[in-house]
């Protein structure tokens, strides 16, 4: 049985969501896991409202989980060493997670991509990087030239949309920090 992970970063919804679709689409199972990153704990952005807000978000994601017959798993540290760790425990031969744009997030992708098969997928951003440039391929530098160039780029449609999976098929016997 083919297992693959879906790295769960900001996007905490099951419908719509291409990391979770690709990562279906790898594995017979899926292992769905949220890491902490200390780093970002400490990062000035971050207060106590929020990450109530983003715990609050999580314990949300695992019960639709456990109604599809899954679960969150929860860890703690570095993204690349808990996700190989969790490679190696579940047999998962494939991380599946949106693209994350910011310098951070390319350095940590850059990362993990050298220690296990990372595949990324569109889903954080309406229009995908490098969607909305000049006529010459350069990107804007203006806000205004670059917002009439982006509302005129076609929407996503409803009927697009991804629907949420019925059921994940997801290994037992994972440990996970509680949500």
């Amino acid at each position: 049985m083919k297992t693959s992970i879906w790295w769960i970063r900001r996007d905490l919804r099951l419908t719509d969501n291409q990391a979770l679709a690709a990562a279906q689409s790898v594995g017979d199972q899926v292992v769905p896991v949220f890491i902490i990153d200390p780093r970002l704990l400490k990062s000035q952005y971050v207060g106590e409202k929020r990450l109530a807000f983003l715990f609050a978000g999580l314990r949300s994601l695992d019960a639709d989980l456990r109604a599809r017959g899954s679960r969150l798993i929860v860890r703690r540290g570095d993204p690349a060493g808990e996700l190989y760790r969790l490679a190696e425990q579940s047999g998962a031969t494939t991380v599946c997670a949106e693209e994350d744009v910011s310098p951070y997030a390319r350095q940590r992708d850059q990362s993990v991509a050298e220690r296990l098969p990372l595949h990324l997928t569109g889903g954080l951003t309406v229009q995908p990087p490098g969607a909305v440039l000049k006529a010459d391929g350069s990107p804007y530098t203006v806000f205004t030239p670059y917002s009439k160039r982006w509302l005129a780029l076609p929407p996503p449609r409803a009927e697009n949309l991804l629907p949420s999976p019925d059921r994940i098929e997801s290994p037992t016997g994972l440990s996970s920090l509680p949500v």
